[in-house]
């Protein structure tokens, strides 16, 4: 899969439509959950059908971390955009488009998003979800976009996927990891949720401290959950502890017992991969 840059600068500086017809996936994709899983599909199905390429959309940041990312701010990701660059290759898409998303992409009008965006990249069929808005305000579907291309793209709007009566949903699945629902978070995304991190040889009452890559990364209320932990090139299914605290900004302290690997290098920041499994 080819992973392509966009800002509005590289837009106006290098011609990036591609040979080849696209269909075009767009959504956040954060966390990259059944019901995104269902959207590339679909997406795929059709390229597939039309002998296209498969492309996907998404955005290096949430709306939320541009307009309010102040101490008080309490967004969290599900996937850092290393973890949904890798969750979206293994949807077997063929390109994936990562805009820089920035309060100046976010005033563009919906008819300059569509003709640099869509139409730009040589786009034909564009998929979404039924909830997906675009353009400046946030409120054009993707009903409008048709028209608005001069119906040069035809759209597909893929209906929601519910678990339980409910919507799938990263916001749904985030309020899950935050109540410690481990099993049924796991279950709507579809895999078992990851964060990742470094070791730190230091050692609180004979736990380590990882590290997170992100501290804007969803962590589980505090308690000791079961997990598929590597570090390094070892791996082992071992408790992990959560810290949390009401004013704590980074979101947590997660804990580890160093000792149940064997073997491990005495230094500091060693990487850390968890997968959190009930």
């Amino acid at each position: 899969m080819k992973v392509i840059y966009l800002n509005q600068n590289s837009q106006a500086h290098q011609q990036i439509a591609t040979e080849r017809p696209l269909v075009l996936a767009l959504g956040f994709f954060d966390g990259v959950h059944k019901g995104h899983q269902k959207v590339i599909g679909t997406a795929r199905r059709i390229a597939h059908e039309h002998g296209y390429d498969l492309a996907v959309m998404t955005f290096n940041r949430h709306a939320s971390r541009v307009f309010n990312h102040g101490k008080t701010a309490s967004f969290r990701y599900l996937t850092t955009l290393k973890q949904k660059i890798e969750l979206v290759k293994a949807n077997q898409a063929d390109i994936l488009y990562v805009i820089d998303f920035t309060k100046q992409f976010a005033a563009l009008s919906p008819k300059t998003f569509v003709t640099r965006y869509v139409l730009g990249l040589n786009a034909k069929i564009v998929v979404a979800g039924f909830d997906y808005t675009f353009g400046k305000g946030g409120t054009t579907t993707i009903d409008s976009l048709g028209k608005i291309s001069g119906d040069k793209v035809k759209t597909v709007t893929v209906h929601e996927l519910s678990s339980e009566q409910q919507k799938i949903s990263s916001t749904r699945i985030r309020h899950l990891i935050g109540a410690g629902d481990i099993d049924e978070a796991d279950r709507l995304l579809g895999h078992p949720y990851e964060t990742t991190g470094k070791l730190i040889h230091a050692q609180t009452n004979g736990l380590s401290i990882v590290n997170p890559s992100s501290r804007l990364q969803q962590l589980p209320e505090s308690g000791r959950y079961h997990c598929e932990v590597r570090v390094a090139d070892k791996i082992a299914t071992i408790p992990v502890n959560v810290v949390r605290t009401n004013n704590d900004q980074r979101g947590g302290i997660i804990y580890i017992n160093r000792k149940r690997f064997q073997k491990l290098p005495h230094i500091n920041s060693l990487p850390v991969s968890i997968k959190w499994l009930k």
